[in-house]
């Protein structure tokens, strides 16, 4: 019956270990010395047990008293460390037949130390399971009246283990129940027999009976276990901030909050006007006049402190009205080619609001302060930015020149190239050449040189040089370019031709009539 006891508790524990709840506060202490009492029942199993029914091997038949006391460290919610002092009583070692007088210990009393690590896997959680694993010692007493105690081992130690169930009443104090088993090695230690080794004095035992090495003293009991420092400590909260301020000023409060007070915690800030805010540490404006109380809010596990302060809000006394005043009035370039975009800007001081005005003198306007516009005819402006507020207005001006300066840049106009041994325009040449075109008719001093050439592997190099200048003059002339600003002329092949650099045929590059814009005065006849 004592063995089925023993095999729910263990199987109950170990559903507890599964299914225990948790929660996410700290409710066990750590970093603290813990002291603990215990009581409960103890049964011994080895040798002699179950000689009285004449079953060997039938252990933890018979229950006595044990209590224990224990002081340890918890080193954090979950582990900690105890050393357990262990007192007995094992009916078992000493109620037998048929006489005691022969065996090896007739008291049932035994006491051990043991050194035990405790860990509890839900630690957050208020009730919980937990494991012991740890060591244990004992000693053994022989009585020199009892010729088999006399070739007892004089101690003992093995491994403990065991399981419990551990409850948290308070901030230091938790209730236990637990159940272990006490593995004694040698096996003569606690009872002073071991038939299997001693054969001789094996009288009233079979020595094939006990194939253990050991002996085990069990233990199931409970206890209420103190530390000495708390689970979780009240956060206390002061507040600090200004007491006065004016609408649309803002003001910033701190809170102080005592650095060990068991979280989670939150912080939260009312400023009395139905906005709130988070943190230690707030900013907040208020819009309108008035007395406002600011209540700060600490919630933590243990408890939730609230502190107040009255703040009196404010309307500013109204600034001077001051006129505006424009300075860096700047145009950017100050003198810009037809197309460019200028950009006006300045500087300005007087009380707000102000409002500002650009006359870009062809007609558009602006109303900001920093401008851009672009001039679409050749010609001298002259700008004026003017600023007003009901104080007064100021005003500055701008001279920006604007010429046309695109035909003095001209450089050189697109190129374009043939297929091989072909003088007609592809839609690509077109494409360029009607760029070409455009450049030439917005500019009508600028004339065109068209140079001709062929690769070096089409035949009838100059000739087909030749059709194809006349092509491209061909081309500006249809397009509205007179012949005189035109000549063009076909060079053979070209110079840098190099069929080997090209996948081919030919060289695309070599075949091409190249447009160079030259002043009118500078243009030579065809040839």
């Amino acid at each position: 019956m004592t063995l089925r006891l023993h095999t729910a508790l263990l199987l109950g524990c170990a559903a507890l270990l599964l299914l225990a709840p948790q929660v996410e506060a700290q409710v066990r202490a750590d970093n603290s010395l813990y002291i603990a009492a215990r009581v409960g029942v103890g049964a011994y199993g080895g040798d002699i047990d179950g000689v009285a029914d004449g079953e060997f091997g039938d252990y933890f038949d018979q229950l006595g008293l044990g209590f224990g006391g224990e002081i340890g460290y918890q080193f954090s919610p979950a582990l900690a460390l105890g050393v357990l002092y262990h007192y007995g009583s094992y009916p078992g070692l000493a109620e037998y037949e048929p006489d005691p007088a022969i065996f090896a210990n007739d008291s049932e009393e035994v006491q051990h130390l043991e050194v035990l690590f405790r860990y509890v896997p839900f630690s957050s959680a208020r009730l919980s399971p937990f494991v012991l694993f740890g060591a244990g010692f004992t000693l053994s007493t022989p009585d020199p009246s009892i010729p088999m105690s006399n070739t007892a081992d004089d101690w003992g130690a093995g491994p403990v283990v065991g399981l419990g169930l551990d409850l948290v009443l308070g901030s230091r104090l938790s209730l236990f129940t637990e159940l272990k088993g006490f593995f004694v090695l040698p096996d003569d230690v606690v009872d002073n027999n071991n038939p299997g080794e001693d054969n001789d004095n094996s009288v009233f035992f079979d020595p094939e009976a006990d194939d253990m090495d050991f002996d085990i003293l069990g233990y199931a009991g409970g206890g209420l276990r103190l530390t000495f420092a708390p689970a979780i400590t009240k956060v206390d909260a002061t507040i600090d901030g200004p007491t006065s301020l004016l609408t649309g000023e803002s003001g910033t409060y701190t809170a102080f909050v005592n650095d060990d007070a068991t979280g989670p915690c939150e912080y939260t800030w009312d400023w009395g006007d139905g906005q709130t805010s988070t943190g230690l540490t707030a900013t907040h404006m208020y819009a309108d006049e008035g007395t406002y109380t600011v209540t700060f809010s600490a919630a933590c596990k243990a408890n939730t402190d609230v502190e107040t302060l009255l703040v009196t809000v404010t309307a500013p006394p109204p600034p001077p009205v001051e006129a505006p005043a424009l300075a860096n009035c700047t145009a950017t370039p100050s003198s810009a080619n037809l197309g460019e975009a200028v950009r006006f800007s300045a500087t300005v001081t007087g009380t707000q609001p102000i409002t500002f005005a650009y006359d870009f003198g062809d007609g558009s306007s602006a109303s900001t302060l920093t401008a851009t516009h672009t001039y679409d005819a050749v010609g001298e402006y002259t700008v004026t930015l003017t600023a007003t507020n009901e104080a007064g207005s100021d005003s500055c001006t701008f001279v920006v020149n604007v010429a046309d300066r695109f035909c003095a840049e001209v450089s050189d106009l697109n190129t374009v190239y043939f297929d091989y041994g072909a003088s007609s325009l592809t839609g690509d040449a077109q494409g360029r050449l009607d760029e070409n075109i455009e450049v030439l008719e917005r500019c009508p001093d600028l004339c065109v040189i068209v140079s001709a050439y062929t690769d070096d592997r089409e035949s009838d190099k100059l000739r087909l040089s030749e059709r194809r200048a006349g092509e491209v003059k061909a081309y500006y002339m249809e397009n509205g370019i007179d012949e005189s600003r035109i000549a063009a002329r076909g060079l053979g092949e070209a110079p840098d031709s190099n069929s080997k650099e090209d996948p081919g045929p030919g060289d695309r590059n070599a075949r091409r009539a190249e447009s160079a814009p030259v002043d009118c005065s500078e243009l030579p006849s065809d040839g």
